[in-house]
């Protein structure tokens, strides 16, 4: 886009529980604007009475009669490929909401669409905005931790009961907290330490009895040689899950406690509460002399509203996606690739989407 517009125009995609979201996230920004709601449902259109705007039941339709600059998807994993693609064909800029879609052809005919036009593509994996995640990459990638040895991951709560009384929830592959929760996980593994080149599962639907698996121990080794683990359940009663210890859902009870941490050569770090561990420079190591440790700061701001800051940017070619069309796809391959080894019984390597 040569001539940046003085306010985006935005159309959001699905008028579920995201869209909605996003909807009231755009209507409070200065930089951009609420142009249409899309959704096949004839009832959502509650929805953009709502915020005031048009409604329209098919994608084509909002394209033709709407100037928009860019479009907010977040539509079920399975329709998010053939919107992306019309939107991408027309020259709309797409925030697709994570994964990128349900499958790796389906992500795969995004990046060739992407590519082909030379327009946009920003995955929703919003958990790279956050500050927090931002500093804890910062961390990482000085020489504070040094070269990374290994990661340990706790994702551990309980969901009501009543979140799986949406069928869809209990049916896999897209039920489960592998593509619903993991994903961001997988994700933010990628951005803090780089490329993860193979996964070990195991998962368990013993306790809620599902078809979906409710508990998975997944083991990683990253393609720079460290190590990491992971181990997830959503039928526990316990604090330890990036959603409870940062504080960044509202919705969730809030606990002073770790979910991550990160062992590197030169030093340590535990996550969210950012405090690293060390010996003092020009000390002696080993377990017999004692660790040194700093606490980090971060400032609070909601993830969500930087990404859509962050989409204006990408529209008006200010800024590069954050998390592009073949960069999701990794995040998307790692999290199949954990559902494929829980499914055979042994180690996977991760497929290039």
């Amino acid at each position: 886009m040569t001539n940046a517009p003085d306010r985006i125009s935005l159309a959001v995609i699905g008028a579920g529980q995201m869209g909605r979201q996003h909807a009231a996230l755009i209507t409070g920004q200065k930089a951009c604007s609420l142009a249409a709601i899309c959704d096949v449902n004839p009832t959502a259109c509650s929805v953009a009475d709502h915020f005031g705007v048009s409604f329209y039941r098919t994608l084509p339709e909002l394209l033709e009669r709407e100037r928009i600059h860019g479009a907010i998807i977040a539509t079920p994993n399975a329709e998010h490929a053939r919107e992306a693609v019309h939107c991408l064909q027309q020259g709309v800029p797409v925030l697709i909401e994570k994964p990128i879609a349900d499958t790796l052809e389906a992500a795969r005919q995004i990046i060739d669409a992407s590519d082909a036009t030379k327009t946009a593509v920003l995955v929703g994996h919003h958990r790279r905005h956050n500050p927090l995640v931002r500093q804890a990459h910062a961390i990482l990638q000085s020489d504070t931790v040094g070269p990374l040895v290994g990661v340990s991951v706790l994702w551990t709560l309980c969901k009501p009961d009543e979140y799986y009384q949406q069928a869809w929830r209990c049916i896999p592959p897209a039920g489960g907290p592998t593509l619903i929760n993991l994903i961001h996980d997988l994700d933010s593994l990628r951005y803090w330490c780089g490329d993860i080149s193979e996964v070990f599962a195991h998962t368990s639907s013993a306790t809620r009895q599902l078809e979906v698996e409710d508990s998975l121990s997944i083991t990683l080794r990253f393609e720079n040689g460290a190590l990491g683990s992971i181990f997830a359940s959503d039928t526990t009663p316990a604090p330890w899950s990036y959603e409870a210890t940062t504080g960044e859902n509202p919705t969730y009870d809030h606990v002073s406690e770790n979910c991550y941490h990160f062992c590197g050569v030169r030093g340590s770090l535990a996550f969210p509460q950012l405090t690293t561990w060390s010996y003092p420079e020009g000390s002696p190591r080993g377990w017999q002399h004692p660790l040194a440790h700093r606490q980090w700061t971060a400032r609070t701001a909601d993830p969500l509203s930087l990404q859509l800051e962050h989409f204006c940017q990408v529209i008006q070619q200010q800024e590069t996606p954050l998390s592009d069309a073949y960069d999701a796809s990794r995040s998307l391959a790692t999290a199949l690739a954990v559902l494929e080894s829980a499914s055979q019984g042994r180690p996977i390597s991760i497929k290039q989407p």
